[in-house]
């Protein structure tokens, strides 16, 4: 059987009210992982965030680092969450990722403090412990509400939903799509039923670190319009009938997904199960 080593990473600042259900959550994923080492990314919090990483790590001797005193570069939140993620994907090249073939990234607050649904993961990860992988090269889920629209692309809404006026309707019409696509892929497999993406996240994402580790996240909707084809845009227009306000910044997640797509050919993928029970 082949030994999974997984990186755990989280961005954090001000997260105190969450942190100790999330944390519990990290130990729990650590024990399923043949070896893993955790990375957090802090922003300079208000609140006690840095007091109880501190705590945490002395319970993770030599397998965890908190990446310390990330000033905020701005007052655009996904640029700074951008370059939180970017130090820590920094580290874990700092740190040697080529006996680790997965890092996890989660956010920290109140989205991953339900209680987790483990056997949901072990199902993907025991799959790659018996060499029998399945297509998937970036892996998040479904929840019982998918709240994450912001870093969904799915055809025919391949842009960004917060991009045009009429938001609600946008989401709307995104939401009903998760929902159809979910549907139609346990229909056509019922054990997995992978849905493919151009980009998801959700709260939660597993990646193979191999296919992701020489990408970077980017904030700037600029920066992704220079790697998107302008027929996607037009696609994503024709749908909502609408076309897009000038909105400069992306979620951040949308152009690393992209990228790793156009460059190690990554496969994004959704499972229709629930991580998390709420």
């Amino acid at each position: 059987m082949k030994p999974i080593k997984s990186y755990i990473c989280g961005c954090t600042y001000n997260v105190e009210p969450y942190l100790e259900k999330v944390l519990k959550n990290i130990q729990h994923l650590s024990e399923i992982f043949d070896d893993y080492y955790i990375i957090f990314s802090h922003d300079d919090s208000e609140d006690n965030t840095l007091t109880l990483l501190e705590n945490f790590m002395m319970e993770h001797p030599g397998k965890m680092k908190i990446v310390k005193g990330n000033k905020q570069l701005g007052d655009i939140r996904t640029q700074n969450i951008a370059n939180a993620r970017n130090k820590i994907l920094y580290t874990i090249k700092e740190l040697g990722f080529q006996d680790f073939d997965y890092f996890i990234m989660m956010d920290m607050d109140d989205v991953n403090a339900g209680k987790m649904n483990l056997p949901v993961i072990n199902t993907f990860i025991d799959s790659e412990r018996n060499e029998e992988p399945l297509p998937w090269d970036s892996l998040s889920f479904n929840r019982v509400i998918y709240y994450d629209l912001w870093a969904l692309s799915i055809e025919p809404y391949t842009f960004s939903c917060n991009h045009y006026n009429n938001v609600r309707k946008v989401k709307h019409l995104m939401v009903q799509r998760v929902k159809d696509a979910m549907g139609q892929s346990i229909l056509q497999d019922p054990n997995h039923g992978l849905v493919p993406y151009i980009s998801a996240f959700n709260g939660f994402a597993i990646y193979r670190t191999k296919k992701f580790i020489n990408i970077n996240y980017e904030w700037n909707v600029h920066k992704t319009l220079t790697i998107y084809p302008k027929y996607i845009i037009d696609q994503m227009s024709r749908a909502v009938c609408e076309q897009p306000i000038n909105r400069h910044d992306d979620c951040e997640h949308r152009y690393f997904h992209i990228r790793a797509s156009q460059l190690s050919n990554a496969r994004i993928c959704i499972s229709p199960m629930c991580l998390f029970q709420s």
